[in-house]
């Protein structure tokens, strides 16, 4: 068994697509370059049981200040301070350091996909949806995470899946239609 696990990760390692560096530089530019965004938003957690649990909510983004602020239903995400706070409704709050957390990944004052703890999987093109997986190293060990965008007209972040350390799967998809990058935010939303 063991020496047919070897010859499939062989086998997918050699016939792997290769990345399409031009692409990867203009996620990492957009990315870098993206002051704020805000935007409602729809998010989706299945659970090892395939229950799924489903909210509409709004995301705040100020990279300058690396803060975050996610309103789904009535449960909050608040990056802050080098600090991710999740308040869930009938539960205790949960802090983390933002950095090892996904999050930590869009706040970042500059960001490369070459840095140590991040590894690109992939980078594909579905129906003009540029489709990046890459794993991000946390305590927990590593995350799975996949970002979407749009790239025509304009580029544009769509969202993001997180496979979780408990094995839950958190889609997030941002309403292109109200999102809004470059503006102001007023600090007191996180």
């Amino acid at each position: 068994m063991r020496i047919l696990v070897i010859i499939l990760f062989s086998f997918n390692f050699i016939f792997a697509e290769p990345i399409d560096q031009k692409k990867l530089e203009k996620i990492e530019n957009f990315l870098s370059t993206m002051t704020t965004l805000e935007s409602e938003m729809s998010m989706d957690i299945t659970n090892g049981t395939n229950s799924k649990e489903e909210y509409t909510g709004k995301i705040w983004l100020d990279r300058k200040s690396q803060s975050m602020r996610i309103n789904y239903g009535s449960s909050s995400m608040v990056a802050k301070n080098g600090t991710i706070r999740i308040c869930q409704e009938n539960a205790e709050p949960q802090e983390y350091v933002t950095d090892s957390t996904p999050a930590g990944l869009l706040l970042k004052p500059s960001i490369s996909f070459k840095e140590d703890g991040i590894i690109v999987k992939s980078l594909t093109e579905i129906d003009g949806l540029w489709v990046l997986s890459v794993s991000y190293n946390s305590p927990a060990g590593p995350i799975p995470v996949t970002l979407y965008f749009r790239a025509e007209p304009v580029m544009l972040l769509m969202g993001w899946t997180i496979q979780n350390p408990n094995g839950s799967i958190t889609d997030v998809h941002l309403n292109p239609e109200k999102t809004h990058m470059s503006i102001s935010i007023d600090s007191k939303i996180f």
